[in-house]
């Protein structure tokens, strides 16, 4: 079995003193990467990166992902060139097609494997020191070039992606690739098939490129109150799959489909937490990992058997009862984790 690393998954929900806090304790227990949410209209991605950036040492640091609807391509790369100068070239950039606060925004979200292809010729070449004009199909830069020199042209990209065209496209274009709330086999299988596919097309090796499972998790003693911890994020993730469920081998539950048609499908705090209750247990698991230790070991020990060349678990730690975040890391990295590498 391949040695897989813990990362942490951000919301930048709380108080940012506590958002760095959790950072720092995450870096010490072990954590390879924190990838902070660009989601609705939340802390500033890149403002929590560099707080994060100045009071750590080690972890690699991204946005997990941003979008180049809301944040204009050129924009996207003089921030994250700018977050690697602060953190001595331990930036990574997560990019995708977003959506949840584009209606806030105005933001018509358009063709997004183009999108997110134009957009990483744009960040690729202002990297490079290239002065980058494209008239693309949706994004467009005029004689655009960065004020100051990279600390580092190849700056690693990833491709947040569920949707069979982005998947495609990330296999052609990425370092890496974040599929997000994916914890089955089946969904696994379905994404590697399209991500090879790309790989294909632009005569790349696969393995050339870097697998990221981004996945709610919660782990307690309680299995059941571990389950309802992250039902919510799983109903967020049936909302926004709907054109990719048959895909994944999922059948939507009808009174999970009788909630949300009251609230319109939007996937807002209400309405997932509304529809939550109607998601089964053997459901959830198919989008996150929780339960008992034991139960998420062997949980991720089948997914890593499907799935040999993952190399990062990225997860959003749901508290239980009294736990706090980085308890849930504590636990995934001491109790789940060592045993299914050792195995």
């Amino acid at each position: 079995m391949s040695e897989v690393r813990v990362s942490l998954a951000l919301p930048p929900e709380a108080p940012l003193a506590e958002l760095v806090q959790l950072a720092v304790e995450a870096e010490n227990a072990g954590c390879y990467t924190v990838w902070v949410n660009d989601d609705r209209l939340q802390k500033d991605v890149f403002t929590v990166l560099a707080a994060i950036a100045q009071a750590t040492g080690e972890l690699r640091l991204g946005p997990g992902v941003t979008n180049p609807y809301s944040r204009h391509p050129a924009l996207v790369a003089t921030a994250v060139a700018t977050l690697d100068e602060l953190a001595g070239g331990r930036a990574v950039l997560g990019l995708g097609a977003g959506g949840t606060n584009h209606r806030a925004l105005g933001v018509e979200r358009r063709a997004p494997a183009t999108a997110l292809r134009e957009a990483v010729m744009i960040v690729r070449g202002l990297l490079a020191g290239e002065r980058v004009t494209l008239d693309g199909r949706i994004m467009h830069a005029h004689e655009a070039q960065l004020d100051f020199t990279p600390r580092r042209p190849d700056l690693p990209i990833y491709i947040g992606a569920r949707g069979p065209k982005v998947l495609e496209m990330a296999g052609e274009l990425a370092d890496g690739i974040i599929v997000g709330n994916v914890a089955s086999t089946q969904g696994w299988s379905y994404a590697l098939d399209h991500v090879e596919g790309g790989c294909r097309r632009a005569e790349r090796n696969p393995t050339d490129v870097a697998l990221t499972a981004w996945v709610a998790c919660a782990v307690s003693d309680d299995a059941a109150a571990a389950i309802d911890a992250v039902r919510p994020m799983v109903a967020t993730s049936l909302t926004t799959s709907r054109p990719i469920l048959s895909e994944l081998g999922i059948q939507l539950p009808s009174g999970f489909a009788t909630v949300m048609e009251r609230h319109g499908w939007t996937p807002s705090r209400a309405a997932v937490h509304a529809a939550a209750a109607e998601v089964p247990v053997d459901l959830v698991r198919r989008f996150a990992i929780a339960g008992t230790a034991a139960e998420c070991r062997a949980h991720v020990e089948t997914l890593l058997d499907a799935v040999p060349r993952l190399s990062e678990l990225a997860i959003i730690p749901f508290p239980v009862s009294r736990q706090r975040p980085i308890d849930v890391i504590r636990s995934f990295s001491q109790d789940v984790m060592p045993a299914v590498v050792d195995a």
